[in-house]
């Protein structure tokens, strides 16, 4: 290694040393912990105290004191500088909205949990921003993505976060859900079609990733197999369990497409709708739901003072991600094969939710189903790119082992010391996920009479017992149980649809859904919460905990 390589390396590392202090962008934060208390205040129904907390945490640092930038702003007047990015003013404005893409996420799930569905949709709306930033980084430039020098030199937790491939699909869905309840179709629309757009952009940036670290990997002799994971301890079962493998992949969901069903059916567009629906059973062919949904496509219509009702139902929380350690055998030149320990991901479902099998609506038992597991999806997400995560592991491993040699030959013991550490020190998976998502996704769904309803379910700590008014063609209900509050919206009553958007630009029939990755896995196979409206915005109404 020569010195213009040390050199970089030596700065990466100091950089990674200095910014384990402390502060939103400190690659060593653990996201796990500071989440963890995040999902109890959400259960204990503490909504304000979990988003403040999340704030908190994000805040900027401000600038050193006694610094030219510190007295600057001081001296500054209120509006002086406001939009000029290289003004000192315009630059503090830019650090308090440069947050990185889970402060979006989970920003906006917070927010919709309030009932706050205009903030909630901007929060979301930056969060896609950053999503987009990446896809654009793609189409231009793939190998840049590939060859991140952080990633090998440091690990995959300092790399820029760019969401789990699960979450980029859910971040459409939701703004899908959040422009329906606004009454917003023509967005509505877009998104839709978004989210087969990033489908296909996924599965085709995987493919590319994986044949680029596979030749990495074979250049520099890397061999490791799943099993000599599995031999070593790593948890495969979990990731084979039946409810993983019969996914196609770990990023389509059957409620995202069933939704775009829904929604092009209720809105008097079934050409449109059979398509979702379609996508729909092919990712989940034993429903029964999404098969009714299919063959009444155009039939099913309510009556002059009936609502088509879609009750959504979502549990628990997104599972979180840890890190454990596992001694494999790689290539050190010289050296032959050496044992070296390595970090991987596991998936771990702490908060799964609880589905209420059916639910009591004006004493009619409406039966509920589950179309999306996250914690299924992250799971066969984890297997299908588990390849690709041990070549990345190893070529880091051997990159540093090699950069620290060579950093105490030109540095000296210094030197040697400072790539040691900091290599030890970021030697952990990356445990970064957006945990307030819903860990299942379910859905109840009937024709039903226009006013005020009594709405009950059984929920894990007992039953729930609300009332939910319909005066509208079609409405949706989301729920949220949390594992203690229970959340659900009251609706406003609209005395007539609004207009269709049959003025708005047409959206192409969807795609079927993308196959399974080929290369990448390798598989054998496959409110306060977000309340119930009708498409004008709610009213919240105040969280409780479900009855015992």
């Amino acid at each position: 290694m020569s010195r213009k390589l040390f050199l970089p390396l030596s700065v990466v590392s100091l950089s990674v040393l200095l910014s384990a202090c402390g502060g939103a962008g400190n690659p060593l934060r653990s996201y796990d912990a500071e989440l963890s208390e995040t999902v109890t205040q959400v259960k204990a129904g503490q909504l304000q105290q979990a988003l403040d907390g999340l704030e908190k945490r994000n805040a900027p640092l401000a600038p050193t004191l006694g610094s030219k930038d510190a007295k600057d702003a001081k001296d500054a007047k209120p509006e002086e500088g406001k939009g000029d990015k290289s003004s000192v003013a315009g630059k503090i404005d830019g650090m308090m909205d440069n947050k990185d893409l889970l402060y979006f996420l989970e920003k906006g799930e917070l927010l919709s949990m309030q009932s706050k569905y205009p903030d909630s949709r901007d929060a979301w709306l930056k969060a896609d921003d950053k999503i987009r930033e990446w896809e654009d980084s793609f189409k231009l430039d793939a190998g840049k993505l590939f060859g991140d020098i952080a990633s090998y030199v440091v690990g995959d937790r300092v790399r820029r976060y760019d969401g789990q491939d699960y979450e980029k699909v859910f971040l459409s869905t939701r703004l899908t859900l959040n422009h329906i309840l606004r009454g917003d179709f023509a967005s509505a629309r877009v998104e839709m079609k978004k989210t087969y757009e990033r489908e296909k952009l996924i599965e085709a940036f995987r493919e590319k990733e994986y044949d680029a670290l596979k030749d990495e990997g074979e250049k520099k002799g890397i061999k490791t197999t799943a099993k000599d994971l599995k031999d070593k301890g790593y948890p495969m079962a979990e990731l084979d369990a039946p409810e993983v493998s019969h996914l196609k992949n770990g990023f389509q969901n059957a409620f995202s497409h069933y939704l775009a069903g829904y929604f092009f059916e209720v809105t008097g567009e079934p050409s449109l709708a059979e398509p979702g629906y379609r996508n729909a059973l092919t990712l989940q062919p034993n429903s029964k739901l999404i098969r009714d949904g299919l063959s009444r496509v155009g039939k099913r219509k309510p009556g002059p003072k009936e609502s088509d009702v879609l009750f959504v139902v979502e549990s628990g929380f997104a599972p979180s991600w840890k890190s454990i350690s596992i001694p494999l055998p790689l290539p050190m030149g010289s050296k032959g094969l050496v044992v070296t320990p390595l970090s991987f991901p596991v998936v771990k479902a702490e908060n799964k939710g609880f589905v209420p099998p059916s639910l009591t609506v004006g004493g009619k038992d409406l039966p509920v189903e589950t179309l999306a597991s996250v914690d299924a999806m992250s799971r066969r997400m984890l297997k299908d790119q588990l390849p690709g995560i041990m070549l990345r592991t190893g070529i880091r491993a051997i990159v540093k082992t090699v950069a620290q040699e060579q950093a105490q030959r030109v540095g000296g013991v210094v030197g040697g010391l400072v790539v040691g550490v900091a290599s030890v020190l970021t030697e952990q998976a990356d445990e970064r996920a957006w945990r307030t998502l819903p860990e299942r996704v379910s859905v109840a769904r009937a024709i039903l009479p226009y006013g005020k309803l009594p709405l009950s379910f059984q929920t894990d700590v007992g039953v729930h017992k609300t009332e939910i008014t319909l005066g509208n063609r079609f409405t949706i209900v989301p729920i949220r149980l949390t594992g203690g509050a229970v959340f659900v919206g009251e609706q406003n009553v609209v005395p007539a649809m609004p207009e269709m958007v049959a003025d708005s630009e047409p959206v192409e029939p969807p795609p079927a859904p993308v196959k399974k990755p080929k290369k990448a896995a390798k598989p054998k196979e496959g409110a306060q919460a977000a309340p119930a409206t009708s498409p004008a915005a709610a009213a919240p109404k105040t969280a409780a905990p479900a009855a015992k």
